[in-house]
């Protein structure tokens, strides 16, 4: 058997370290009866009101579609309400409601308690240095991404 290189072994580490942070977060995101992709568009949404379902969508990485269906299931669960653009009743706007408001310190929370268990022991240095390795990553993967014209 041919033992994977270091850089094939990072890859491996990486792919599951993400993985994992996710369940984690979904573990912590419980306690507010709602996913993550849910708590952090709710977020955005609380910073950002009446946003198109595109503009929520470019900011979040994701697509309108996917967009659509958690803006679906917020609305359902009364976190926010779609109204028709005042200018444009083709396109729907996006605004946070009471239920939603009451919701962002739990997730907030749930996100710290994320951040501090995934980074339990790690130095001022230790943070900057994975930053920085973090950074030049997601260059290399923005950069091939546009070379391929995706």
């Amino acid at each position: 058997m041919i033992k994977p290189s270091k850089k094939e072994q990072l890859g491996h580490l990486l792919m599951h370290v993400c993985r994992l942070r996710g369940k984690t977060a979904d573990q912590f995101m419980e306690q507010n009866k709602i996913y993550r992709g849910q708590g952090l568009m709710l977020l955005f949404i609380s910073e950002q009101q009446d946003l198109t379902h595109s503009e929520i969508a470019e900011h979040l990485n994701i697509s309108p579609a996917a967009a659509t269906k958690v803006i679906k299931r917020l609305e359902e669960e009364g976190y926010v309400q779609r109204q028709s653009d005042a200018k444009d009743e083709r396109v729907s706007r996006v605004a946070i409601l009471p239920e939603g408001l009451a919701a962002i310190d739990g997730i907030h929370a749930s996100f710290k308690r994320l951040d501090e268990k995934t980074f339990l022991n790690f130095s001022e240095n230790d943070l900057k240095q994975l930053d920085d390795y973090l950074h030049r990553i997601l260059q290399n993967l923005q950069e091939s991404h546009l070379e391929k014209g995706d």
